[in-house]
């Protein structure tokens, strides 16, 4: 029985012994493509292991145990199985030719791959699901040709087969072993531009270094469209890189920093462009269909690492149906696998509860927030079957599941188990379940619900500050001690620049792509922003009464309450418990979520704060500064000086709120002026008419009324920031001061006329005289 064979001796037709991998590498060699030198360890090799130390018929036994509905029944096959393999001794013939073949590639450093025998065919890849270990040593080698094996049994390699439909199919893995190249630049490359499906079109990605960094979307590469014919480049995106992944001294590999002179250039010049397209075109040719190719360029030679088929181009011409997208919540940036264990829950999780799930859980983040969307059709088909399941049994058992989670974790946390507790929250989903069930029940069909549903959703509701609050904040403190790369909203570490600005999330992974491009690539599609209207008045429902006036803080998260101050009006997507620290400060919440069982809902009711809640777009259309009422009686938030406190400019977002006093008597007011009392609203029109005029608007100042005089207070930056504004004016347009005098005097005329006019009009009411 032939253990391995090297890849000059293997055809496209050896999938069956060698994985799609391995007979992809084989068939390239044979054809001339520039591939480096390496081996594959048979599939039979694996199965023969198996068989040797008795494995294989415990394996089938456990895999028979799986439904891949229930998540847990994957995740405990996995567990078992890695297990045995991983603890099992490799045969001593297997380990000797394994070492033999090694030695002929006279190479230090290899990277090991799996290569599964269903794998990479034209519907279906299982890029990503199987693993692959870069700069193995001979010291490592064993090792990693047994984690490669274990990899076909991890749980999204188990799902995948059955999501597939491949759990009926003899499925095995073969493990290539290749040389490694000392890839100066490296990346991946697609046959057929897969966004826009032109056929006559192909796309280069390049950056520094290995290319793992570009397929786990780490970094931004540059980005290379050519034209077939004529062979021409049609476009080019250069993005700098700060850093790159790249060998290790003892093996494995590591992130550096990439010159700081090095960083903004071209990583492929337009002759190595056209070099590479050349080879990408001779292997598309070769295979007949289009291909994803991964590449890397060491001294000037060009090798190809990978082939695969493309399997997301349309199958079919026909018009594709747009789908619409609606928004379920809004929150602050946190830890990346919160994003992972919502996808999870909200697919698999949801399924393997009420029978039926969501496809997808779209995430957008802008780097201060994120917005969370679901099929608006999925939605729809989700309501009677979400409610069905509210007033059954079953509910009762996820909410005692959810207490016995609770208990365990809660035990793990006062022991300081720190690794238990992080084990409990990505492993349990039951609360994540939970929490989808309830909110989306709450938002969108709160009126659907009897008394007994209701009471079944609140008391998992009230009870959110226990469920959710210990656990996002364990998985923060549990990834800062472990140094890995997370979102908080209180910093980030060793997260890539193009997370901290934004990204989108969508089946699963994370995507370096502006979310407008997203859409259009998917045919999805978002409400429209509703107007205002000229009422200046946005609509909600009432959570606690009370009229009130204030100034609007949007605030998303804990990093954002240093803006709050006493008398704001909190204008936020929802509030959560970490906001306890400034409700105190508040004179009115506003939220563009929620319902009577909210979470803003329920703390204003018991702290007696106005509160209108469910307004949709209210962080959308107010801004901060902006002076709102809050008119409980009607439902309604209230505009009352749209527009007159604009950003001051980004370099004064961060200046300290130190307000300053100031006696002054008001612009322009002449003697006998300055002893009458006049309405907010026309100080305020005065404060706009200086910004009009000046080109700059505060962004806070209050004006009091007392003892025959305006007091006005201010943000002492921003009146620095307005002088230097004002004579830089001067500095540079020598007319200004001559245009300014004409303004000024016409301003003066016509605000005496408008102070006459007031005083009349105001001579009959007994408040003003």
């Amino acid at each position: 029985m032939k253990l391995i064979l090297e890849f000059n001796n293997i055809s496209k037709s050896d999938a069956s012994i060698a994985g799609g991998k391995g007979a992809s590498l084989g068939e390239m060699t044979r054809a001339g493509i520039p591939v480096p030198p390496g081996f594959v360890v048979l599939a039979g090799t694996f199965e023969k292991f198996l068989e040797e130390t008795d494995l294989d018929v415990e394996v089938d036994a456990i895999l028979d145990s799986v439904n891949h509905n229930e998540i847990h029944t994957v995740e405990n096959a996995s567990e078992k199985i890695q297990a045995l393999i991983l603890g099992a001794d490799m045969p001593e013939d297997i380990e000797a030719e394994i070492e033999n073949y090694f030695k002929k590639l006279d190479t230090k450093y290899v990277a090991v791959r799996s290569s599964a025998t269903a794998e990479d065919s034209a519907s279906a890849a299982w890029a990503g699901q199987l693993d692959s270990y870069l700069n193995t040593t001979e010291g490592t080698l064993l090792k990693n040709v047994k984690r490669c094996w274990a990899s076909l049994f991890t749980p999204r390699a188990i799902f995948y087969r059955f999501e597939k439909e491949l759990h009926k199919t003899k499925i095995s893995v073969a493990v290539v072993v290749q040389k490694m190249v000392v890839s100066d630049v490296s990346g991946i490359a697609f046959s057929v531009h897969p966004v826009t499906e032109d056929r006559n079109q192909l796309i280069i990605e390049a950056g520094f270094g290995l290319g793992e960094a570009i397929v786990s979307g780490s970094i931004t590469p540059d980005s290379y469209v050519v034209e077939k014919e004529p062979r021409r480049i049609i476009d080019k995106n250069v993005a700098e890189q700060a850093r790159g992944i790249y060998r290790a001294e003892g093996g494995g590999d590591e992130w550096r920093d990439i010159l700081s002179e090095k960083r903004s250039e071209q990583k492929l010049s337009d002759d190595q462009i056209f070099e590479l397209s050349e080879i990408i075109l001779r292997i598309e040719s070769h295979y007949g269909f289009p291909c994803d190719i991964e590449w890397a360029l060491e001294a000037s030679t060009f090798y190809i690492t990978q082939s695969r088929p493309i399997t997301t181009l349309s199958i079919s011409e026909e018009k594709k149906i747009v789908q619409k997208l609606t928004k379920f919540a809004t929150r602050p940036v946190f830890p990346a696998i919160i994003f992972e264990l919502q996808y999870r829950a909200a697919t698999a999780g949801l399924k393997e509860w009420i029978g039926t799930g969501f496809s997808d859980c779209i995430i957008k983040c802008d780097g201060r927030k994120i917005d969370g969307y679901y099929l608006e059709a999925e939605l729809s088909e989700l309501k009677k079957p979400v409610l069905e399941f509210i007033a059954s049994q079953k509910f009762q058992a996820l909410m005692d599941l959810v207490a016995k989670f609770l208990d365990a974790y809660n035990d793990s946390i006062k022991s300081k188990q720190l690794d238990r507790s992080f084990q409990l929250l990505t492993k349990d989903l039951s609360y994540v379940v939970a929490t989808i069930v309830c909110s989306i029940a709450d938002k969108f069909w709160h009126d659907d619900l009897d008394q007994k549903m209701f009471d079944s959703v609140a008391q998992f509701r009230t009870q959110w500050d226990r469920v959710l609050r210990p656990p996002a904040e364990t998985i923060e403190e549990y990834l800062k001690s472990k140094s890995l790369p997370f979102f908080s909203s209180l910093e980030l570490i060793n997260t890539p620049d193009w997370m901290n600005g934004g990204f989108v999330f969508s089946r699963g992974k994370f995507l370096r792509v502006p979310f407008e491009d997203f859409l259009c690539d998917n045919n999805l599609l978002i409400e429209e922003v509703v107007e205002i209207g000229e009422t200046n008045e946005i609509k909600g429902a009432v959570a606690y009464a009370g009229t009130c006036r204030g100034i609007v803080r949007i605030i998303y998260g804990p990093q954002e309450f240093v803006q709050i101050k006493k008398g704001d009006i909190l204008v936020t997507s929802m509030t959560k418990p970490s906001f306890a620290p400034i409700f105190p400060l508040l004179k009115a919440i506003i939220t563009d979520e929620g319902g009577t069982l909210s979470h803003a809902a329920i703390i204003s009711r018991e702290l007696k704060i106005p509160c209108i809640i469910s307004t949709k777009i209210a962080t959308q259309v107010l801004k901060d500064g902006d002076m709102v009422e809050v008119d409980t009686e009607k439902g309604v938030v209230r505009k009352i000086n749209a527009g007159i406190n604009k950003e001051a400019g980004e370099e004064f977002k961060e200046a300290k709120r130190i307000l300053k006093q100031y006696s002054v008597k008001p612009p322009l007011i002449r003697k006998g002026f300055h002893a009458k009392f006049y309405p907010i609203d026309f100080v305020q029109l005065l404060w706009k008419k200086w910004g009009d005029y000046s080109g700059f608007y505060y962004r806070l100042h209050i004006s009091v009324w007392s003892n025959d005089y305006w007091y006005i207070y201010y943000i002492p930056e921003e009146f620095t920031a307005l002088r230097d504004h004002y004579f830089a004016k001067i500095a540079n347009d020598k007319k200004f001061l001559k245009k300014h005098h004409s303004d000024w005097s016409k301003s003066c005329n016509q605000l005496r006329k408008s102070i006459t006019k007031l005083d009349k009009s105001l001579k009959n009411n007994e408040k003003f005289k």
